[in-house]
């Protein structure tokens, strides 16, 4: 075996199964790979001991630092899935990785490496994980892209870039935190070696770290460029100082004693942290056995029911409607696709994100058997003025956009993407396209009752809610009793997210969007792409495409209008003056849908806990009211956790993707709620925080009013 360091207090390294074939490797570089192997097979075996002792541990979680070309990664599905089908002790009942790489690999590098190796050779025992982890459509962006394999008992977040950047926002887990940490082979070479053996970088590790955590660090067998001893004794030195307690891997002397003073390093680069982002409250994990209520029953409530029900948490959704996806999510189809900026900051950024996360949800409940109408076939972006061509251009000329996020097309290329006549250039997503939003919303919860149990009270419409000391009572019409108690209540109720007292003030707002339903017919039934240019139109489906949509701000009623019904007619003849399929386009059948989207102004969604807006603004009053200087209320607020209602969150405001955005904020909102690592670090919660609007202001030290 390699000279490593594995800093752990468990035996050496013993093999329970031998490795799969690995493909086309050399000799050293298996024998490394069984090295790997011995690994995961010891940290799986240490959990099982541990949750045999603990049983509330049922969550093992390990980091990782590199990303090479992801054969570890398919080691440690491999491992799981034999557990799961030879082992009838099988406790440990789902694994968390979390992956840092300085270097970045997409989909399309990874397929190509694994053919050259045999890999997704039919026969190699590996294919069909390598095939998995190729359906996740790994990109090359910023942030954490987290998806599931083996179904759902392996969670993988994978950060791109430097790693300490990355590391510095993720919020500190309430009750998740890594057990074990493998160092891949080219982590500790000389021209990386800098980017994760750091003290910076490894505080933070530590931070969000068990206390006994393992460290492992391997070497190949036949590496480019040996460490040298004096290299292995400075990395074991760093992870000694940052609390971390080294030991060979061939050695049996006892665990050292905890290291305090470290520990207390830890805690108090959190304490440092959770000062940092003080202002923005994030919602408290309860750790009972008591369902979450969910008022809503579209994308959000159903993602969010999912979500949880993951992680084994119950819940109970109170839907107004006789069936799931009727209010907004009730639309035959919706784009999905990211909202990119030139400057591709936080918002695009989320986006990225966001509808990757979307797609693999989709594919994940399809993949095991749920009726998702649905179809990637990528999204056309198009200008349709010269204010919207300047714009677009911006975008593209902005960033050096990963292929598989976004590319610049020509007017021939968009044409042959969309099998029509498109005399302008665009942008194009190729990993995009359109799904049917009410039947995601109801498969996500059959989903989610196979695994905990999600109850959905129909016909339910809650018209008050209230809090008592027994937790959030919920009221129906004009009843004087309440229906249910709840400790934890979660509105996500769409258009009427701001019916209450407690959340009537979000700044959000509803625009109405009338989507037009019009028969595939002549050129247009050849569309094979989502267009995206003055409205949107989707290719068929069930002889249908939707065109749309109108955008009417604060609706006075949603009946059917016959001059939106026009007006969407005309969206892609103004976008396409030149081309002849737009004339195919026929709204006489008067066919089409109306919904409320609820619109925030900084474009990001609303998730958290929900601000008790009253005691903000009397809080206000008393700055207004105080000799003190701005100063001293600026570094009050930043500091202050927001007034908050205990108990009570919000998740909506989701506009017009919520296909997009949803599922995302839904599973940031449970991991929180579960005490676990989020898919968002802080700054994007902070960005997503029912309190932003006001808090931004007073951070700066400016009037509310």
């Amino acid at each position: 075996m390699s000279k490593s360091t594995f800093l752990s207090a468990s035996d050496t390294l013993q093999p329970q199964h031998k490795s799969p074939l690995l493909g086309n490797n050399s000799d050293a570089d298996n024998q490394y790979y069984q090295s790997v192997q011995q690994y995961i097979d010891t940290v799986l075996q240490t959990s099982d001991a541990q949750h045999s002792a603990n049983k509330h541990t049922h969550l093992l979680t390990l980091g990782q630092f590199g990303f090479a070309d992801g054969h570890e990664i398919l080691l440690l599905q491999a491992a799981i899935e034999h557990k799961n089908q030879y082992q009838q002790n099988n406790t440990t009942n789902r694994v968390h990785l979390i992956v840092f790489a300085q270097q970045a690999i997409n989909r399309q590098q990874l397929e190509q490496t694994w053919s050259q190796q045999g890999l997704l050779s039919p026969g190699n025992p590996l294919a069909v994980h390598a095939q998995a982890l190729l359906n996740t459509q790994l990109a090359a962006i910023n942030g954490c892209q987290r998806f599931t394999l083996n179904h759902t008992r392996l969670t993988i977040d994978v950060y791109y870039g430097d790693p300490l950047k990355q590391l510095k926002t993720i919020a500190t887990p309430e009750s998740q935190k890594i057990q074990h940490w493998f160092a891949l082979p080219d982590t500790s070479q000389t021209d990386l070696k800098d980017h994760y053996f750091n003290s910076a970088v490894l505080w933070q590790c530590g931070r969000l770290s068990h206390n006994d955590a393992s460290f492992y660090v391997a070497e190949n067998v036949a590496p480019k460029t040996p460490l040298t001893d004096t290299a292995i004794q400075a990395i074991s030195k760093q992870l000694s100082q940052c609390g971390f307690n080294p030991r060979s891997a061939h050695t049996q002397i006892a665990q050292n004693p905890i290291d305090d003073i470290a520990i207390a390093e830890r805690q108090a680069l959190s304490h440092q942290l959770n000062q940092q982002f003080a202002y923005n409250p994030t919602p408290k994990h309860f750790n009972d056995n008591h369902p979450i209520a969910i008022i809503g029953g579209g994308i959000a409530a159903a993602s969010l029911a999912l979500s949880l029900a993951q992680r084994g948490k119950n819940s109970i959704i109170y839907c107004k409607d006789a069936q799931l996806g009727q209010g907004a999510s009730g639309n035959k189809q919706g784009a999905i696709y990211p909202l990119l900026t030139p400057e591709n900051g936080p918002l695009s950024q989320f986006f990225q994100q966001a509808f990757l996360f979307s797609r693999r949800q989709i594919e994940s409940l399809v993949s095991d058997g749920f009726t998702i109408g649905h179809q990637w076939c990528g999204v056309l972006h198009t200008g349709f003025d010269e204010r919207s061509e300047t714009r677009l251009t911006k975008i593209i000329d902005g960033q050096d956009w990963p292929a598989e996020i976004a590319l610049a097309v020509d007017s021939k290329h968009a044409s042959k993407l969309a099998n029509l006549d498109i005399d302008k250039s665009g942008f194009y997503y190729p990993l995009g396209g359109w799904a049917c939003p009410f039947e995601f919303a109801q498969a996500a919860i059959a989903k989610a009752q196979t695994l905990a149990s999600v109850t959905v009270v129909y016909n339910s419409h809650i018209k008050k809610i209230a809090t008592s000391p027994q937790g959030w009572q919920l009221f129906t019409d004009d009843a004087e009793l309440p229906i249910a108690t709840h400790q934890q209540l979660v509105v996500a109720s769409g258009a009427q997210l701001t019916d209450y007292p407690q959340t009537k003030q979000l700044q959000i707002t509803g625009f109405r969007g009338q989507v037009s339903h019009v028969p595939a017919q002549g050129e247009l039934a050849q569309l094979s792409t989502v267009i995206c240019a003055n409205g949107y139109l989707t290719p068929q489906h069930h002889q249908l495409h939707c065109v749309g949509a109108s955008y009417v701000k604060d609706p006075k009623h949603l009946a059917f209008c016959p001059q939106e019904q026009h007006e969407n007619s005309l969206k892609m003849k103004q976008s396409f003056p030149n081309s002849n399929w737009p004339n195919d386009i026929d709204v006489s059948n008067n066919d089409a849908r109306v919904g409320v989207r609820m619109v925030s102004r900084d474009h990001f969604p609303v998730m958290g806990c929900a601000t008790d807006v009253e005691e903000l603004f009397n809080r206000y009053a008393l700055q207004q009211q105080s000799k003190d200087k701005p100063s001293q209320w600026q570094r009050y607020w930043q500091t202050t956790p927001a007034p908050i209602y205990d108990g009570l969150y919000v998740l909506g405001g989701l506009g017009s993707r919520g296909l997009s955005s949803g599922p995302l904020v839904a599973e940031c909102l449970a991991a929180n709620l579960c005490g676990e690592l989020s898919p968002l670090n802080l700054e994007l919660q902070a960005l997503l925080s029912p309190n932003r609007m006001w808090l931004r202001k007073l951070l700066k030290g400016k009037a509310l009013m």
